[in-house]
């Protein structure tokens, strides 16, 4: 009986003992992480003080893409998918 897998690659895993870390996030020069204004503006719709009409334009497009549940911010998929 023919093997009918043969004609599929396979996917090689290699494990690592220690975790990687790549593309660490440092907090923003005011010292608040990236996504502060974000969260702010989705809990209490206010923009950041020294935000400019672009600024604020930009920021509502950036918000459609969050979800915030209690005080977890979640960025949501393509498809809606909660990451």
């Amino acid at each position: 009986m023919a093997d009918p897998h043969r004609d599929l690659s396979y996917i090689e895993f290699k494990c690592r003992g220690k975790p990687a870390h790549c593309c660490p996030i440092e907090e923003e020069k005011d010292g608040e992480p990236w996504f502060f204004d974000i969260k702010q503006y989705v809990e209490i719709k206010e923009y950041p003080p020294e935000a400019f009409d672009n600024d604020k334009r930009v920021l509502r497009r950036l918000v459609a893409g969050f979800f915030l549940s209690r005080s977890v911010l979640y960025k949501r998929n393509h498809d809606m998918v909660l990451l």
